[in-house]
């Protein structure tokens, strides 16, 4: 498995940081959404809520495969901007424990709504998505 480096978890942790979740479905049926509550767990994980339950096509998609592709982007008002891809495999639905409480706490707080459970993705690979990387491994 991979590590994400310092920079890029920084990144994910970063709440104005805009991060979009692709998955695909065993059709091959692709579904592309912003998961705003994104964040890095620690330097092999990243965890999103879920506000809908299990019926959004991103979960079908993760329960069905378990493949994602997540990226996370900094747009500053001028170049160079820093933007990551992760590559990972859905690991767990949590409804509680502390990481499904910490979400929780921080999703009603920020939103006025309550979540349904969180996901967390497995890291299996990390490249850079800066126009001057070429997509190079991190």
């Amino acid at each position: 498995m991979a590590k994400m480096t310092k920079e890029v978890v920084a990144l994910f942790q970063n709440p104005s940081v805009p991060k979009m979740v692709a998955t695909i479905s065993k059709k091959g049926e692709l579904n592309v959404t912003p998961k705003t509550s994104m964040t890095a767990v620690d330097d092999e994980t990243l965890a999103f809520a879920d506000l809908y339950g299990r019926t959004t096509r991103t979960f079908k998609n993760l329960e069905e495969t378990k493949k994602v592709a997540i990226v996370a982007i900094n747009l500053p008002i001028a170049p160079p901007f820093t933007a990551y891809q992760i590559k990972g495999s859905f690991q767990k639905y949590h409804t509680s424990g502390p990481l499904f409480d910490n979400f929780a706490k921080a999703i009603k707080e920020a939103m006025g709504v309550n979540i349904t459970g969180v996901g967390t993705v497995k890291v299996e690979s990390v490249y850079s998505q800066a126009p001057q990387d070429k997509g190079k491994a991190v």
